[in-house]
């Protein structure tokens, strides 16, 4: 394929434009580590650089854990959540990445080393991915907003050789809906100009024969037990999302050698749903809306654009500058009828909001040449963006003229950072990483539902990491590192419009934003001690300890008549996890036996959240999580087989100020196969959540002066099964 010089100008151009149109711009991406070009994708090739990545992450002091394209795939996933279902040490809850057994806020995820401005992590096409670096310590480059950990998805590179590789995947599954996605990659280079270009569109039916259905026991006590209400809740949802994904990137290299990488993500996606919500009264009073019927739709674009400046100068100064724009537009719509218990309509609601988010931002960093034993770097990011939301709420009686209330927002986000690193190799082998980081936030924000504020923080973050090889064969080292991270107020418990719920109750209250929320400020030190045996044997232990101070919990009260929930500061907590991991060939044990690969995770986490009554004081909702990894492959044939399988248990957590939570988790076990047809082509089988644990029980109990409440809720989950053929041409 090839491209046209005006063409490319034009892109680069318009990147350019984009860029100085904004001021002051947003923290984009420090960048990461160098990723290595691929030509052909030849299978052999890759696995050597995935081997490479691995032997380089080794020697670092700022200790990193790579996961390969090729683990990430071989389930069969078509998105990155369920293939990081089966990482070790990480959990996946609605649609977000968890590490170090903290809730989500806590880890941070970065593309190409900055934020997913303007697109969502499950934008990113599989194939477009060439590998995932989990830090376990924060990292200068990178924001400290890495409590739990920062999980860093670097996307593969343009194409090193003129040779065109394309490549199309289909696949095809099942669980409770059927989806079917289509996934191509077209890779190729043209003199200077090189381009990786992945498309994924997909499609979703959750439902359409057999409608999911989540079932919920609510009762409500007075503060001797006595029940005063007791009722049960069923709804039924059907839905269809449909998306499309486009990635292209293209690298030209100017002839004084500077190169340029112009990378772009879109992604459209736009759905429906139909659910009924039915309430059976038990106990006590009945509610005033006895059922519900909703239809849903949703429309959302996303763009983020970024154009990156490499080059060294005559002095061996090495600059990495880029800067470029985000853009999302979403548009979500509700339409409610609720009926009374006689079965009489008694209003329809109708929600309508519009999202618009546009923002820029810039990064960029300097390399000093040093002597061989230091490696020092400065730079910055900073980004800005503004985010437009109306909602508007009409409320039409079944006798009566309709209510309109709407509700409109302007939010303005401005981020800024500068940072400076040193990784200095004091011996043969070992090295100690010193960094420091300075960024703050500020939150401009006004409307008509609710008082303007501007809220302003900022953070200075030391991180200190070393590692010691102990002997000359390099295969065992020890890792210590201390860093200040924290975890600033999610931009929704800051400022959002008031939600107002139907049938409002300590149960189902409605929300409001607290503008004067302070960040999470945490100290964390990390041990471990690696071995990496020439024959195939790994295992390591790793142990960390956190201090957590002004945490973030909902609080439940009473105001002019209805209830209401939002986020305050509250207490300190003090965490601590030990893992333990292994990999080896089982031919390391046993001479004849078949060509098994085998890994083994156990994580333990111990947790004390100051002020929360005893034993529901802790930071993670489960004590341990298990994970067993085994890898097959067939002398006789092609196939490659494997299977992943996960436990971990459960217990009472304080989630709230007012609220204790019980989630049962079942185990799991997956299954794939794969059979490479030919060079080219490829067929995979994919079986997840094999033994069926189609259930989830989660149960919430809220104290609040007067009442003791209880809510049990019943999630369906089933058996997914995936097959997909690759074919590369």
């Amino acid at each position: 394929m090839q491209y046209p010089m005006s063409s490319v100008l034009t892109l680069l151009l318009s990147n350019v434009l984009v860029v100085s149109a904004h001021a002051q711009q947003a923290p984009a991406p420090q960048s990461a580590p160098a990723v290595k070009a691929e030509g052909k994708q030849e299978p052999q090739k890759v696995e050597v650089q995935a081997r490479g990545e691995v032997q380089a992450a080794r020697q670092e002091a700022a200790a990193r854990t790579i996961i390969s394209n090729a683990d990430l795939v071989k389930f069969g996933d078509t998105n990155i959540f369920d293939a990081m279902r089966k990482v070790p040490g990480v959990q996946v809850n609605n649609n977000k990445i968890q590490l170090a057994g903290l809730n989500a806020n806590y880890t941070q995820v970065l593309i190409d080393g900055e934020p997913p401005r303007g697109v969502n992590v499950e934008d990113i096409p599989m194939q477009m991915i060439d590998r995932i670096e989990i830090y376990r310590t924060a990292n200068a480059q990178f924001s400290t907003q890495a409590v739990g950990g920062t999980v860093n998805i670097i996307l593969k590179r343009s194409a090193a050789t003129s040779q065109p590789m394309r490549s199309i995947k289909l696949t095809a599954g099942y669980n409770q809906r059927e989806q079917g996605t289509v996934e191509f990659n077209d890779s190729g280079k043209n003199g200077n100009l090189s381009h990786n270009v992945a498309v994924t569109a997909s499609l979703n039916n959750v439902g359409s024969s057999i409608p999911r259905t989540t079932l919920t026991e609510q009762s409500i006590a007075d503060s001797n037990g006595k029940v005063l209400q007791q009722y049960n809740s069923s709804m039924d949802k059907r839905m269809s999302d449909r998306d499309i994904r486009i990635v292209p990137r293209f690298t030209y290299k100017t002839a004084n050698n500077i190169n340029l990488i112009s990378t772009t993500m879109f992604a459209h996606a736009n759905g429906e749903a139909d659910s009924g919500k039915a309430y059976q009264f038990l106990q006590g009073p009945v509610l005033d809306i006895a059922s519900i019927k909703y239809h849903d739709t949703n429309n959302r674009t996303s763009l983020n654009s970024t154009l990156r400046a490499m080059a060294s100068l005559d002095n061996d100064i090495k600059l990495d500058i880029s800067g470029g724009f985000h853009a999302n537009r979403m548009n979500n719509g509700q339409t409610s009828s609720n009926f009374a218990p006689d079965g009489k309509l008694s209003f329809d609601r109708n929600y309508d909001t519009r999202v618009r988010v546009l923002g820029g931002h810039t990064s960029g960093k300097v390399s000093f040449p040093t002597n061989a034993e230091h490696d020092i770097v400065v730079g910055w990011t900073g980004s800005r963006t503004v985010v437009n939301i109306d909602r508007d709420q009409t409320d039409t009686p079944a006798n009566g003229a309709a209510v309109f209330l709407p509700q409109n927002a302007r939010n303005e986000l401005t981020k800024a950072a500068v940072y400076a690193q040193d990784e200095w190799k004091f011996q043969k082998n070992s090295s100690l990483y010193l960094g420091l980081r300075w960024e703050s936030l500020g939150i401009a924000s006004e409307g008509s539902a609710q008082e303007k504020s501007d809220y302003n923080t900022s953070v200075l973050s030391p991180i200190v990491q070393t590692m010691w090889q102990l002997n000359p064969e390099n295969t065992d080292r020890i890792r210590v590192g201390l860093a200040r991270t924290y975890q600033a107020p999610n931009d929704f418990y800051l400022v959002s419009p008031k939600i107002y719920s139907v049938n409002n109750s300590i149960q189902n209250p409605n929300f409001v934003g607290n503008p004067t929320l302070r960040p999470e400020l945490a100290w964390g030190l990390d041990t471990a001690f690696e071995h990496n045996g020439k024959d195939g044997l790994n295992y390591s232990a790793r142990a960390k300890i956190q201090q957590i101070n002004d945490l973030h919990r909902e609080t439940l009260y009473f105001d002019n008549n209805a209830w209401w929930k939002k986020y305050v500061n509250a207490g300190s907590a003090r965490g601590a996890s030990l893992e333990l991991s292994t990999q080896f060939p089982l031919k390391r044990f046993m001479t004849d036996a078949p060509d098994l690969d085998v890994s083994m995770t156990y994580i333990h986490f111990w947790s004390d959240v100051k002020g929360f009554p005893e034993p529901y004081n802790q930071l993670n909702p489960y004590t341990y999580q298990f994970t067993l990894n085994v890898n097959y492959r067939m002398k006789a044939l092609p196939v490659t087989m494997g299977m992943n399988a996960r436990l971990q248990d459960a217990h009472w957590q304080q989630i709230s100020l007012t609220d204790r939570e019980y989630v049962k988790s079942p185990a799991t076990l997956d299954l794939y196969a794969m059979w490479k047809i030919d060079k080219l082509s490829s067929l995979r089988l994919a079986v997840n959540n094999i033994t069926n644990s189609n259930m989830t029980d989660q149960t919430t109990i809220s104290n609040v002066p007067g009442f003791i409440s209880s809510t049990r809720t019943q999630n369906e989950r089933a058996r997914q099964i995936n097959l997909s053929y690759e074919h590369k041409f």
